[in-house]
């Protein structure tokens, strides 16, 4: 007989959850870096990448968010915090969507360090940020994804997502990295697959 496997859920996020958070951002961040540039990051910009730092602006997301349409969730495996996601209105200076289609939902993070991946928690983080952008009457989701991260860029062309057209850079440094905006029409009926990922 086989034990059962842990209960695995996503809850709105709690001032506790904060370090966890901001560790799993850093090596989140880290990874999808890495797998944009096609090769591991220089010790400076491994130094600036923080856990401590990216954890305290998630404190003040979670803590005072700017209003109730600015959600940050957590993927909880038994007692583990294994995965998290944050949303926003989407900018419309940066949206790309119809000025009179202004319910455009921005997802800022959805990430599950690779440890944690192919468990369906990505999924599971999809699934509810698509309940909340039902309850807002969102018409769209979008999120940007940088170019060369390809886990996470299967994750959302497999949840129905694809390419908006508009494209931004990033400076590291003295390299630059792209970042591709992807979206989905809401239908009322979208979750994301149940298939885990482990992207950076």
């Amino acid at each position: 007989m086989t034990a059962a496997l842990p209960d695995s859920f996503v809850r709105p996020s709690i001032v506790s959850d904060v370090p966890f958070i901001g560790t799993m951002h850093a090596t989140t961040m880290k990874a999808a870096l890495a797998a944009a540039l096609g090769h591991d990051l220089s010790e400076e910009l491994e130094r600036q990448i923080s856990a401590e730092e990216l954890a305290k602006g998630w404190s003040d997301s979670i803590s005072a968010p700017p209003s109730p349409a600015y959600r940050t969730l957590t993927a909880v495996e038994g007692a583990a915090i294994v995965g998290f996601a944050a949303t926003a209105p989407a900018d419309q200076a940066l949206a790309g969507a119809p000025e009179d289609n202004p319910g455009v939902m921005e997802i800022l993070a959805l990430e599950v360090p690779r440890n944690n991946g192919r468990k369906g928690h990505g999924s599971r983080l999809l699934s509810a940020i698509a309940e909340f952008a039902e309850k807002d009457r969102v018409t769209e989701m979008q999120v940007w994804i940088l170019v060369g991260d390809e886990a996470k860029t299967r994750f959302f062309q497999g949840a129905g997502f694809a390419p908006r057209g508009i494209q931004r850079s990033l400076d590291l440094g003295a390299e630059r990295v792209t970042e591709q905006c992807w979206y989905t029409i809401m239908t009322g009926d979208d979750h994301g697959d149940d298939a885990g990922h482990n992207h950076g």
